[in-house]
């Protein structure tokens, strides 16, 4: 109360200027604002004047009126400088003229401008391209937040160019308007039919359309007034077609090496059968090419392989059946819808990388990109859906993190995602691993961002390479207890086992299982990681029916990114099983973890400088780490002539072939026809001929005999037969000293 006392009587009168209304004498004044085109200038005072005692918001007021204007304080935070005005509005132009020209002479002022109207338009992104505003994906109106967050990125120039990212798929058709100035046919190639065009063909259904879409996305041409816009319009893209037709282990290998030094992004929206029962993935060429496609792509930089989560939620599918999703090659895309919620098909699973938009409900916008203009389309669809549509968004936003970063290595594709994903469906089950990292088995790491994304990526130094640590194969065989009982398996990570490899913090941890089990789908397979973080590896699936279980079939998390790899790891396996079946056994099981000599405290400095470049100043300025050059790498071994050159030699060849054969068979019939002739060859006689049967002698032959005398060999003419003494009239030659004569 003394304290409040005191203040009410002794502090209006010790400041009295806080309690009573300004004077008008020290109103401010007049703000810049009042300040005409034209009426208004801007001065620097000399520094000079002021050590002299004079204070320099008096010395600006004397200029101002020296030269007939009005001092308006100064301008910002820049010291010595003015803002003077004239604020008569009936000054004219001879005035502005002496205001000028008193301001040129005045001792006080070291520099002086009239200031004009400058010419600024805002950044805004606008497009000629009529469905533009329809991709409610790149920036929704109606929904804020509800979208990539790309066209601040646009605005800065930052399109991907430099960038091919190539669409294996169905086929591309690239001469499409939205698609042809941005074709890469150096990346490009038709596997089912063996030749350098991937132009998709025609088929019964009108469906191979899908790969044109997913190439639109990200590569359509802006501002040509067709269609849309690609989140990457300034990159190029490739197509390798081969889904339409028979598909094999080596193809699929091939594809995902084909031109791996031009193309730096492969967009794989496909998978194996999303029906809630299938166990499948790369095969053995297969597994062999992604791996060889991120260590030597790229030019060692690594080919980035984005694949699509897959669409059979409806069928209570799990992305961790998929052997593409769940692989630590690749970036796993799932899909969300207009409000950020998981759509009735997308599916979940631990080894889910992040998500981005794509459609939902009947009620729900699709996405707006190119179509093939073959059969039933149009050049243009506002219908593209499914994981289908999201991961090829995702690869034109790592086309644009490439353009600013261009040696980001596959790896740190993933870390960057890791670090810059958002979180935003509060219905999700988003759990905080021991790294600060939010993870959810829906959403993984969370939505892509493009601007979190480029940012980032400007800023980011290559990871460590990547290390790796596998324990022994724990062949003993276990019994998988029955539900709400668990199987649990542990091992433990010493430091001494991650000693040699250097590992110290974790990104990809996999369980690879041999199991047998009557209906395989009811069995829940989780992975508890030493922070405590746990994974649902593999989910139950009603329609598994399988009963041939699992032979070594690998599972694979992500949601313990950025932890301690030392500690104990469990494994817990619990068996719904419906009272008919028997329960299964776990025949053997292997725990890999892959990471780098990454400190954790290393994790925590990276988050905090991925957050600290959201702002945009380093996009914004001249910075920019150096990249190494990368590796000099032989070409790609091409064979110098295409398929169908080979097969048209092929075809010229057999044709020569069978030529020859017609001939030597006619030479040789021909030559049968003469053995039954009678050969006449000279006698000693002068100019004679002697007639000899063919079958006498081996050398059965028409043979000439030279005229000893003359020494002038026979020569034979053309073969006719005369009618009266059967004698060969062609075979009879003339010599020079005598006539000859017939036998």
């Amino acid at each position: 109360l003394k304290l409040i006392l005191f203040y009410v009587l002794w502090f209006p009168s010790v400041h009295p200027m806080w309690t009573s209304p300004p004077s008008t004498s020290a109103s401010p004044p007049p703000t810049a604002s009042t300040c005409g085109p034209g009426q208004s200038w801007a001065v620097r005072l000399h520094p000079h004047y002021s050590e002299e005692g004079h204070s320099l918001d008096e010395l600006a007021r004397r200029v101002a009126e020296d030269a007939g204007l009005q001092s308006h304080g100064q301008i910002g935070q820049l010291q010595g400088h003015y803002l003077l005005c004239q604020d008569s509005e009936d000054a004219s132009a001879g005035d502005a003229r002496a205001a000028g020209k008193s301001l040129s002479s005045h001792p006080f002022v070291a520099w002086h401008s009239q200031e004009l109207i400058l010419s600024r338009s805002k950044r805004g992104m606008a497009f000629n391209d009529p469905r533009y505003p329809k991709q409610w994906h790149l920036h929704n109106e109606l929904r804020a937040g509800m979208d990539i967050n790309v066209t601040g990125v646009w605005e800065r120039n930052i399109t991907g160019s430099g960038v091919t990212v190539v669409v294996v798929d169905d086929g591309v058709q690239h001469t499409l308007e939205d698609i042809q100035p941005n074709y890469s046919p150096e990346g490009s190639y038709d596997l089912n039919s063996n030749d350098p065009d991937p132009m998709p063909h025609p088929d019964a259904q009108s469906g191979n359309h899908h790969g044109t879409r997913c190439a639109g996305e990200i590569a359509a041409v802006s501002n040509n007034s067709f269609c849309a816009v690609g989140v990457a319009y300034g990159s190029r893209v490739a197509g390798i077609r081969v889904l339409d037709g028979p598909l094999t282990d080596s193809m699929e290998a091939v594809a995902f090496n084909k031109h791996y030094q031009v193309n730096d992004v492969y967009s794989c929206s496909w998978g194996p059968d999303d029906d809630g029962q299938t166990v499948d993935g790369p095969h053995p060429l297969g597994k062999a090419a992604l791996q060889h496609g991120v260590i030597a792509g790229r030019r060692g930089f690594g080919s980035v392989f984005v694949v699509a989560s897959g669409n059979g939620g409806r069928f209570n599918d799990n992305c961790n059946y998929d052997g593409y999703a769940n692989s630590i090659y690749t970036v796993t895309i799932g899909a969300v819808d207009e409000n950020g919620r998981m759509p009735f098909y997308a599916e979940e699973c631990a080894s889910m990388l992040a998500v981005t938009f794509s459609s939902g409900g009947k009620q729900m916008r699709s996405i707006v990109t190119s179509d093939w203009s073959l059969q039933q389309g149009t050049g243009c669809t506002d219908g593209h859906t499914g994981t289908s549509a999201a991961a090829p968004l995702a690869a034109g936003m790592v086309a644009l993190m490439l353009q600013v970063r261009p040696c980001l290595t596959w790896r740190d594709v993933q870390h960057i995602i890791t670090y810059t994903a958002t979180q935003y469906d509060t219905h999700a089950d988003w759990r905080t691993n021991g790294a600060g990292f939010h993870h959810s088995h829906q959403h993984g790491f969370g939505l892509l961002n493009a601007w979190r994304l480029v940012n980032a990526a400007k800023v980011w130094v290559s990871v460590p390479f990547l290390v790796s640590y596998q324990s022994p194969l724990m062949k003993k065989e276990k019994m998988i207890r029955a539900y709400p009982e668990k199987l649990i398996l542990t091992w433990n990570v010493t430091d001494a086992d991650l000693k040699k490899s250097g590992m110290k913090t974790l990104e990809h941890v996999t369980v690879t299982v041999t199991m047998s089990h009557p209906r395989r789908g009811n069995v829940e397979i989780e992975l508890v990681c030493p922070s405590g973080m746990s994974s649902l590896i593999g989910a139950r699936r009603a329609l598994d029916t399988d009963p041939s279980g699992y032979a070594e079939w690998t599972f694979s998390t992500v949601r313990c990114w950025g932890e301690r790899a030392e500690g104990e790891y469990s494994l817990l396996l619990t068996d719904h099983r419906e009272p008919a079946f028997s329960l299964g056994t776990l025949n053997n099981w292997k725990l890999t973890l892959y990471g780098s000599s990454m400190s954790f405290e290393e994790v925590k400095l990276r988050q905090k400088t991925v957050e600290e470049a959201m702002g945009g100043h380093y996009l914004d300025s001249n910075f920019s780490l150096p990249c190494p050059p990368g590796l000099d790498l032989a070409p790609e071994t091409l064979s110098p002539l295409t398929s169908n050159s080979l097969k048209s030699l092929l075809l010229l060849g057999c044709f020569a072939l069978f030529w020859s054969l017609y001939y030597t068979l006619e030479v040789a019939l021909a030559h049968l026809d003469l053995r039954e002739m009678l050969c006449w060859t000279q006698s000693r006689t002068r100019g004679g001929f002697q007639a000899v049967n063919l079958e006498e002698g081996p050398d059965l032959d028409i043979q000439p005999v030279q005229n000893v005398d003359a020494k002038v060999p026979l020569s034979r003419g053309r073969q006719s037969w005369s009618s009266s003494n059967n004698t060969p009239q062609g075979l009879i030659s003339t010599m020079d000293d005598s006539p000859s004569s017939t036998a």
